[in-house]
Order: structure tokens, then C-alpha cells, then sequence
């Protein structure tokens, strides 16, 4: 028994010390990791222009206003147009512009390196999630949004035999569309020695004189837009039969930002980053249903679609299902992203609100999609 007994102690014992060397082999490594972001955030700095916080860990309270703007563009084709009885030239606009959703949230960072979460107040808003990297001459940031809307405006226009045609119908769709949006962007300053992207927008450190730099970077966009619903068929009908849409595009930029101290302790930031999208492809999914919007009221067509009726039986049997996937690659273009903020030091705490504007555009054969995406944020912090 007495063999057994320093047996299991030696054992307890044995795991005591090995969960010791466990932590502090974390915390060795976690030292190595802090001390090399401390040298990344002052690396190459002039003290002069950039004073670098004892205390390194930021707490940041956020509240922000976002909306977007997003345009789909279809010309009709003859066939379609034909098939109303009707002759000449027809466009269709759809535009999803949902409620400007109010979201709060909060950020921690250490030395610029953080993570931000922050949801809508509103039900069908979604949430955003945000991961950031600073130093002394570069910045990366990582945007991920999702949210549902039901507000859409169409809007068709052109000619017929009657004449010009322009009409715009404001409304919402019968289920709600899923939008997800993943924004990642990297930069360089070519003269982090004076000039502090971290300064203006998570407060890492502090800009002390004023100073400007050329930015040079590149910028990774991934949008879908998902409206497939038995009770959304009209509107997928309406936009070339496309139910889901997936965009991808790269960008490469060459802008200019600069830090402005009027006083001490006050910052302001003015950035332009116009883009060169290189890279610019989108994956539609095609949808088709048993009724067809371009037929007249109680005709059939010779595939056995029906048409509309004036009253909503339709919702009783309207179904979608999927036929096909399309992929289309777009032109070159210039898009652009504007950012600017406004930054006070209280000591320790500082209080801060910027706004930032991204626009995207893509053309395809048929069809055009623009993108306009704005926020203001306002927030309050503290370092650690």
C-alpha cells in the first residue's frame, strides 16, 4: 500500500510540474510576441512627431452608423420584351438601400494588434466583426458584415411604341435578402517615420506634429447578395433570373493620407485611396420557377409556366429551383476609398469619430452592379 501510495504522489506531482512548464512556456512565448509588436510599433519612429504610450493595451467603446447603397442594372432582352407584346428598348434597375442600421460594440488591442465586435440594435441588421494590425508603417484590416434587408426600389426605363418609359416603384420583397460583405485591406506608409496610420484610427499611439505619406497597398473584396424565395421569383425574374451572386475582386491603390495637429492633443486625419480593380469576377446562380412574369394574365406558356394572376393565388404554389451557375469575369476599373477622422487626447482616455466611404462598380455582359458603402463611427477609449 505504502509503494502504491508514493506511486499516485509521485504521479500528482509529476503532472504539477509539467502544467507548470505548460505555462511558462505560454508565457515565455507570450512575452516573445509582445516584445515584438513593441518593436514593431516604434521601429524606424521619430520621437519628435510620434510618441509611443507607456501603457500599451487599448480599450475602445464604439458606436457606429453604416449603410449601403447597392444597384443592379439589367437590360432586357428582345425575347422578353416580345413577350409583353411590346417593341423597342427596356431597362431594369433594382436598388437595395436598407435603413441605416445603428450597431455598438467594443475593440481591444494590443500596440494596434486587436478584434472588434460589434451588433445592430436593430433586429435585421446583423453584426460586423473587425481584426486589425498596426505598426510604424503598415496597416491591415480585416472587415466581415452580414445583415438582412427587405427594402428594394425598381426602377424601369426606356422606349416602347407608346414612347419613353420611366417608372419607380419603392417597396420591400416578401422574405427578407441575406447580404454577407468581407473587406481586407493592406498598406504601406512610405514615411511611417513622421506620419501614423494607427494615430488616427485605433489610437496606439499618439501623432504629436503633423506630417503626411504617400500609402501603397492593395485591397480584397468579397460581397453576396442571396434573395432566393419561392415568394421572391418576380423579383429574380426581373434581374436576369439571377437569385445569388457572389463578386470577388482585387485591387491594388496609390493615395496619400495626412495627419494634421492644429493643437495638442487634437488629430485630424484626411485619407484618399483611389483603386485600380484588377481582378473583378462574379458567380451567379440561376433560378427558374413554374410562373414567368412576362406572360399575360391566364396564359401558359409551351414549357407550362403560368402566368401572374392579378390576385396573390400565386404565393400558393410559386415555387424557384436552381438551373444553372454563371461565372463572369469584368473590366478593369477605378473604384475608390476615402477615410477621415478626428482624434482627442484626454491623458490616458481619448475620444475619436471617423467616417469612411467605399465604392465598388462591376461590369458584365449584360448586367452592372455598384456598390456604395459609408460609416460613421464615434467611440471613446482608454489604454491599458
Amino acid at each position: 500500500m505504502k509503494k502504491w501510495f508514493v506511486f499516485i504522489v509521485a504521479c500528482l506531482l509529476s503532472g504539477q510540474v509539467q502544467a507548470q512548464e505548460k505555462k511558462n512556456w505560454v508565457l515565455r512565448n507570450l512575452g516573445k510576441l509582445g516584445a515584438f509588436i513593441d518593436t514593431m510599433t516604434i521601429k524606424g519612429v521619430d520621437p519628435n512627431y510620434i510618441e509611443v504610450p507607456n501603457k500599451p493595451w487599448q480599450l475602445i467603446l464604439r458606436f457606429n452608423t453604416n449603410d449601403m447603397d447597392l444597384t443592379s442594372q439589367t437590360k432586357l432582352t428582345q425575347e422578353q420584351i416580345a413577350a409583353k407584346g411590346l417593341e423597342g428598348e427596356l431597362n431594369w434597375r433594382t436598388t437595395i438601400q436598407p435603413t441605416a442600421s445603428t450597431s455598438i460594440g467594443a475593440w481591444i488591442g494590443y500596440r494596434g494588434y486587436g478584434l472588434g465586435y460589434s451588433f445592430s440594435l436593430s433586429k435585421k441588421e446583423g453584426n460586423n466583426f473587425t481584426f486589425s494590425a498596426t505598426g510604424s508603417n503598415y496597416s491591415l484590416s480585416m472587415h466581415f458584415r452580414r445583415f438582412k434587408t427587405n427594402s428594394m426600389t425598381a426602377h424601369i426605363w426606356g422606349y416602347d411604341e407608346d414612347g419613353p418609359q420611366d417608372e419607380t416603384s419603392n417597396g420591400e420583397t416578401l422574405d427578407p435578402m441575406t447580404i454577407h460583405t468581407t473587406l481586407i485591406n493592406g498598406f504601406y506608409m512610405l514615411n511611417g517615420k513622421r506620419f501614423s496610420h494607427a494615430a488616427a484610427y485605433d489610437q496606439s499611439v499618439i501623432q504629436r506634429r503633423s506630417a503626411g505619406s504617400l500609402v501603397v497597398g492593395g485591397s480584397w473584396f468579397y460581397q453576396s447578395f442571396d434573395y432566393v424565395s419561392d415568394f421572391n421569383a418576380p423579383i429574380i425574374q426581373l434581374v436576369s433570373n439571377i437569385g445569388r451572386t457572389q463578386i470577388y475582386e482585387g485591387s491594388l491603390t496609390l493615395g496619400y493620407a495626412y495627419n494634421w495637429v492644429p493643437m495638442k492633443d487634437l488629430l485630424i486625419n484626411v485619407t484618399a485611396l483611389p483603386m485600380i480593380t484588377f481582378y473583378n469576377r462574379a458567380k451567379a446562380y440561376i433560378y427558374d420557377s413554374n410562373y414567368d412574369i412576362f406572360l399575360d394574365p391566364d396564359e401558359i406558356s409551351p414549357n407550362g409556366k403560368k402566368a401572374y394572376p392579378d390576385d396573390a393565388s400565386w404565393m400558393e404554389d410559386i415555387r424557384v429551383y436552381q438551373t444553372d451557375t454563371e461565372e463572369r469575369h469584368g473590366k478593369v476599373s477605378l473604384n475608390f476609398e476615402a477615410r477621415t477622422s478626428v482624434t482627442y487626447q484626454l491623458g490616458r482616455y481619448f475620444v475619436n469619430a471617423y467616417g469612411q466611404v467605399n465604392h465598388f462598380h462591376h461590369h458584365f455582359d449584360t448586367n452592372k452592379l455598384k456598390n456604395t458603402d459609408w460609416s460613421i463611427n464615434a467611440s471613446i477609449g482608454m489604454r491599458l
